[in-house]
């Protein structure tokens, strides 16, 4: 046997494991235990031609030592889909200072700290995926493993010339962004409505708002219930990944996956559990479930990176979800 063909059947047999045991790609991995928060971009109106930085909050979740991978890139790996570039501007020559977090601590990061430069080259809505490297250690303080978690984020790059910088988002990108659905804005003349099938918002004209009403392709605002994360429902999150959940019947439960990842999200016996209409659900929630009659349901989420929109399309894994809801009367 060729040492070719030995490679690729140890290749084959390494994928194999991987579907039998449900291994992810570490960007799958569901227990990340440093979270990404407050990701945002400095300046906050970023214009063509402008160099920005990239800022977070990152916190240690865990009960365990983080290690952040910070090199002569810093801290944040950070991939765009098109209106900006990634340029080396000036020369690394120094140590970098090591981001060591105990659990529950916190630290602030920037790209500034780094010899890279981001450089908003053209127009438009930018899709950023940001991902943190970083070792756990255990005890003794040995690195036990390598882990990555990543965090999408959106902002516009505007026209150097455009005197209209301030000019409201989209309705989608609003409520991506985190605006809450009922407080999402329309330009000047434009109406507020949502979409029958999906409740996806929209804007339009006043008199087409209430022909699409009317023809029942669209809800007004006051026809739309916000979901709120009440204490008496149960939230199902990616920690819940392959666990299954006991539900009884007739009570609801929140599938809140994170805004991350693009969701794509079934659920294979609706006779059990199935989606609830006409709710529109709070930032990095997926929807409101009922659970309708006993028995077993599988609810499945495909998770893709939102630079897979783009074109070319970016090459990071798309992540699963899967948790069994066991209904009893």
């Amino acid at each position: 046997m060729t040492k070719s063909r030995t490679a690729s059947i140890a290749i084959i047999l390494a994928i194999s494991v991987m579907v039998i045991t449900g291994l992810q790609p570490v960007h799958a991995d569901g227990t990340n235990k440093i979270n990404i928060l407050n990701l945002k971009v400095s300046p906050a109106l970023v214009r063509v031609g402008d160099e920005f930085a990239i800022n977070a909050t990152l916190v240690n979740n865990s009960t365990d030592t983080i290690t952040v991978h910070n090199g002569c890139g810093g801290p944040l790996t950070v991939v765009f889909d098109n209106h900006a570039t990634v340029n080396v501007k000036k020369i690394c020559n120094w140590m970098a200072i090591q981001i060591i977090l105990k659990p529950g601590e916190n630290t602030s990061v920037t790209s500034l700290a780094s010899n890279l430069g981001y450089n908003a080259s053209s127009s438009g809505i930018v899709n950023a995926n940001v991902t943190v490297s970083y070792d756990v250690r255990n005890q003794t303080l040995e690195t036990a493993n390598s882990n990555t978690v990543s965090k999408s984020l959106m902002f516009t790059i505007y026209d150097k010339n455009n005197p209209d910088h301030l000019s409201i988002l989209s309705p989608l990108e609003q409520l991506r962004s985190g605006v809450v659905a009922s407080n999402i804005q329309c330009k000047q003349g434009l109406e507020l409505i949502f979409k029958a099938t999906n409740d996806s918002p929209v804007c339009v004209k006043p008199l087409t708002a209430t022909k699409l009403v009317l023809w029942g392709w669209a809800k007004s605002t006051g026809d739309v219930n916000i979901a709120q994360d009440a204490p008496t429902m149960k939230t199902i999150t990616l920690d819940d990944n392959g666990k299954s959940i006991d539900i009884k019947k007739g009570e609801r439960f929140l599938l809140k996956l994170g805004s991350t990842w693009n969701w794509n999200v079934r659920i294979d016996n609706q006779t059990v559990a199935s989606r609830v209409v006409n709710i529109m659900v709070v930032k990095d929630a997926q929807g409101v479930y009922e659970v309708h009659n006993a028995g077993n349901a599988t609810i499945t989420g495909v998770g893709d990176p939102w630079c897979h929109t783009s074109s070319p399309p970016c090459e990071i894994h798309s992540i699963l979800f899967k948790a069994n809801i066991i209904a009893s009367q």
